[in-house]
């Protein structure tokens, strides 16, 4: 039954909910989840840039294999920020304030927008498991339509401040600094395919079969010399007298 195809879409709308949720508190909120990260030439992070800002060098530490810093110096959350020049050692004489262009680092906030859109799917897809029904499964495509585009234009957002920022960061410090893409790189990455397939699962499911196909409990045996074919006793099935029919009088 196609119908069944909303419980793979509740999962992939909830694991893709998840994953946005996680890129949007990123740092300087989650300090193990990144866009980018910026290295001196020994390997060591100088900074991590995220979706509401970026955090600098601090004391080093690892948890589960993701390194972090407990004393690093981290910007307030706001959308749309700048790189301060003197953090990185740099005076702002060589234009360092550009690596993160403030109206490409403000237009992440639409990854919270899809983590909201993913929430919002999620509501539909898990009454449309639960319930079964057309309709549900007819609005979850629908929104899953709208959160699916929202996530793609998410991650390439995202996508272009990672490469510009870590192009910029080579020329303008000659250098001196390596920036690599993060965890929430892919994580967007993730999200986004997540919700597409939910997607697919959701279009399946709103041609599924929702509803048992009505009993034949008409005889397949051709009656003699043209007489009509006789109702049978529903299987299984308990008849109270005054559901009782005239065609099925004789068989109790």
């Amino acid at each position: 039954m196609l119908a069944r195809a909303a419980f793979p879409a509740f999962f992939l709308v909830l694991g893709g909910f998840i994953m946005f949720l996680l890129v949007t508190l990123s740092v300087p909120i989650i300090k193990t989840i990144y866009l980018l990260k910026i290295e001196y030439p020994g390997g060591s992070t100088a900074a991590n840039i995220g979706v509401l800002g970026t955090c600098f060098k601090g004391g080093n530490a690892e948890f589960l294999g993701f390194d972090y810093s407990g004393t690093a110096y981290c910007t307030d959350p706001k959308v749309g920020y700048r790189i301060d020049p003197s953090l990185l050692g740099y005076d702002g004489s060589r234009n360092t304030s550009s690596i993160i262009v403030r109206a490409l680092s403000g237009s992440l906030i639409i990854n919270a927008l899809a983590a909201g859109f993913a929430g919002f799917s999620l509501f539909f897809a898990f009454f449309a498991w639960l319930c079964a029904s057309r309709v549900m499964e007819i609005i979850l495509f629908i929104t899953m339509f709208f959160t699916a585009f929202v996530a793609w234009i998410a991650w390439a957002l995202d996508c272009a401040l990672t490469l510009v920022a870590r192009r910029r960061v080579d020329n303008y410090t000659s250098g001196t600094f390596s920036g690599h893409i993060g965890n929430a790189f892919w994580l967007a990455l993730a999200g986004a395919f997540a919700l597409s397939f939910g997607l697919c699962f959701a279009g399946c499911g709103m041609f599924g079969r929702y509803s048992r196909p009505r009993e034949n409990y008409v005889g397949n045996n051709v009656a003699p010399s043209g007489a009509p074919a006789m109702a049978e006793k529903p299987a299984g099935r308990r008849r109270w007298p005054w559901q009782r029919n005239t065609a099925y009088r004789g068989t109790y």
